[in-house]
């Protein structure tokens, strides 16, 4: 009796075993076969958005490969042009030129600074007694020798009604490594006219232009301005002159342009200031050594 009752016992838990068996073996065919039937209907809705999407995308990789083709293209004619004018205009060397370096402290320069702001404050707030600004030529070339491009590489000197600039820059800073703008140029200066602005290279352009980079003779004249009474205006002439070897035409000359009229046509608060700053100058004398500017001094009534 045991033994029958043991006998079924075991085949009914065989038959329980072969079902749990039969289970885990189909399961994986019904989960299949849901997720293959839940998944086409969302693969279906998303494909025109993804399709969408893709195309963007295409069309974004294609106009900035567009863009960027022209950019690289605009830059290496830019760098082509900019090769030809350096390799023309300057000289190569591996022992550069250099100027002597005038040291001066921060607290010396902010003095000059000083000096400068307050005498252009005197004039926009018409002071009546103004002292001359000098500036000294060391003063001038201390500004430059805090410079770590101009430092050793450019000096002023300034003489009796001259203004002389001596420079040999180097162009790494434009990627001509062992390449330096040699040269020169002055402004010259008598009663009311400029003489001269000449620049001229050291390095040789005959091949491309005969001459200085450019040559100037200006005339200045102190008038009253008629737009604002109790104002003077400075008026700036050409008379003769050549740029990169072309000589300014004589029916421009002939027209008599005031080269300074578009500053009295400019509504903006720097405009404004510096006319009151140039109607407030009385005189700019170079001399040897220093530059001296006097401020107008006010009619009295």
């Amino acid at each position: 009796m045991n033994t029958d009752q043991e006998l079924r016992k075991k085949l009914l838990d065989d038959d329980e075993l072969e079902n749990v068996e039969l289970q885990k073996q189909e399961s994986p065919v019904i989960v299949t076969g849901i997720a293959i039937s839940t998944a086409k209907p969302s693969s279906k809705k998303k494909d025109p958005v993804r399709r969408l999407f893709c195309c963007l995308c295409k069309c974004a990789g294609i106009t900035m490969f567009i863009f960027t083709l022209l950019g690289i293209v605009a830059i290496m004619y830019a760098y082509s042009c900019v090769k030809d004018v350096v390799e023309h205009l300057t000289v190569e060397t591996d022992s550069p030129q250099k100027f002597p370096i005038v040291k001066m402290s921060d607290s010396e320069l902010n003095e000059v600074m000083d000096r400068v702001v307050s005498f252009l404050d005197d004039i926009l707030e018409e002071e009546t007694d103004i002292e001359d600004l000098v500036l000294e030529q060391d003063e001038i070339n201390g500004f430059i020798g805090h410079s770590d491009y101009l430092r050793g590489n450019l000096m002023i000197t300034l003489n009796e009604d001259r203004i002389v600039e001596e420079y040999s820059l180097p162009m790494d800073v434009l990627g001509f490594d062992g390449r330096y703008f040699v040269g020169n140029d002055y402004l010259e200066v008598e009663g009311n006219q400029i003489l001269e602005m000449k620049m001229e290279t050291e390095a040789s352009h005959e091949d491309w232009f005969d001459g200085p980079l450019f040559f100037l003779q200006l005339q200045y004249l102190i008038t009253k301005n008629k737009e604002d009474e109790g104002k003077n205006m400075l008026e700036l002439y050409l008379e003769k002159g050549s740029f990169f070897g072309q000589v300014i035409p004589q029916e421009v000359i002939d027209e008599r342009q005031n080269l300074l009229e578009d500053l009295y046509h400019q509504d903006d608060e720097d405009a404004e200031n510096l006319r009151e700053v140039i109607s407030g100058i009385e005189s700019v004398s170079i001399q040897e050594g220093k530059v001296v500017v006097k401020a107008r001094r006010p009619k009295s009534d």
